[in-house]
């Protein structure tokens, strides 16, 4: 890649340079394993290269409850990341809270579509709930032999059709 620069990463070699994110990272892999996930092993270069020092540093603090409590009792601070601060409530309700201030309500009204069929069938459907009246059983009407000849001349005909058809139906090309 001629002409280009790669820009290296901000080297990090002090607890201090890391940000609030980056240390509560290591503190939820740090509780992931002790609560028998993965491990959180410690590695020559990057964030995990942090983790032995931030694990010592956060067990000798007095408000640190242990890691399996960690963003349940404790956390660490706003504003000074490596310090361990109890927490008033969980991160599950400050969650629940964040939600109710930033997220819109849902309509309560179901929105149909709006062609005239739809409308009819919703009209129908209101008026059935609004007075539930039992329908009398329908008698069979008898229908004219003339209606059955007409509808079975019409089945034939497509039968005749679909068989001079040069079209193979999906269900055919799978035989």
């Amino acid at each position: 890649m001629k002409g280009t620069t790669l820009i290296q990463p901000k080297k990090m070699t002090k607890n201090e340079d890391l940000t609030r994110r980056q240390i509560r990272y290591l503190c939820f892999r740090l509780q992931t394993e002790i609560e028998g996930g993965n491990k959180a092993t410690r590695e020559e270069t990057g964030l995990m290269s942090f983790v032995d020092r931030i694990k010592e540093h956060m067990e000798q603090q007095e408000d640190f409850g242990g890691w399996n409590m960690f963003a349940k009792t404790w956390d660490v601070d706003e504003k000074s990341p490596l310090v361990v601060v109890k927490r008033t409530s969980s991160i599950y309700s400050d969650w629940n809270k964040i939600l109710k201030e930033e997220a819109k309500e849902l309509p309560k009204e179901k929105k149909f579509l709006t062609n005239k069929l739809s409308e009819k069938v919703q009209e129908a459907k209101k008026k059935q709930q609004a007075a539930p009246e039992e329908i009398p059983p329908q008698e069979e009407v008898p229908v004219p032999a003339e209606t059955k000849q007409v509808k079975n001349d019409l089945q034939e005909e497509v039968q005749e059709n679909r068989k001079q058809s040069k079209k193979v139906s999906f269900w055919d090309r799978l035989k």
